[in-house]
């Protein structure tokens, strides 16, 4: 397994290449300073794994300039905080693999076999912030997807409003009061959360374009 290190402090760098290549299964095959000399000596080397630090300026950049260059390479966050929102930029950066700050040498080289395996190293807090990040977005989904309610009558003044006309036209077509469609207006743009009619004629609600959540009530 080839590994290329990528750390700016050269200390830790060189510390962290010399611990390396006393695991059997490792062959070093490069170390980089910056972002932008990863992805040269990934380029240039025949490494199946990038070992990049977390510290590292634009850190999530990197990973992503590395999978641009080398799309099948796997790469391996070294030093994430555990439970902090950079375990979620990483994985959307499209990390393979995940080193926490207490880990050993033994624990790097498992997360490089690991992600060679196609296996991402995840201890509990980082595996629980990322399930805890994906039940949010899900709630959030939900939230968008849930179609609002509208009553038939407010649904036809919805598409009137959509038509462009004013409220005594909306009245006259419908055979209404005009109080009695200047409330079903406020309702409408209630449900929408629309600032005023002005948005529905922009087009920012709509129906008739067949952009529109809002549905037809069943009574």
């Amino acid at each position: 397994m080839k590994v290329l290190v990528v750390t700016e402090i050269r200390l830790y760098r060189e510390g962290v290449a010399e611990a390396l290549r006393r695991l059997d299964d490792v062959e070093l095959a490069a170390t980089a300073a910056t972002g932008p000399a990863a992805v040269v000596a990934a380029r240039r080397t025949e490494c199946d794994v990038v070992l990049v630090d977390m510290a590292l300026t634009d850190s999530t950049g990197t990973v992503q300039a590395l999978l641009a260059a080398r799309p099948q390479l796997k790469v391996v966050a070294l030093g994430v905080p555990e439970d902090g929102p950079e375990v979620v930029a990483v994985a959307e950066a499209g990390i393979a693999g995940y080193v926490s700050r207490e880990a050993t040498i033994q624990d790097v080289g498992e997360a490089l076999r690991g992600a060679l395996r196609g296996e991402a190293a995840l201890s509990g807090k980082v595996a629980a912030g990322l399930l805890r990040h994906i039940a949010r977005q899900a709630q959030s989904r939900r939230s968008v997807e849930v179609p609002l309610q509208l009553t038939p009558r407010e649904h036809e003044v919805l598409c009137l409003l959509e038509s462009g006309l004013t409220n005594k036209e909306i009245a006259r077509a419908l055979d209404l009061q005009l109080s009695t469609v200047k409330n079903h207006v406020h309702n409408v743009l209630a449900k929408y959360g629309a600032a005023g009619r002005g948005d529905v004629g922009r087009g920012d609600v709509g129906v008739a374009s067949g952009r529109s959540q809002l549905q037809p009530a069943s009574d």
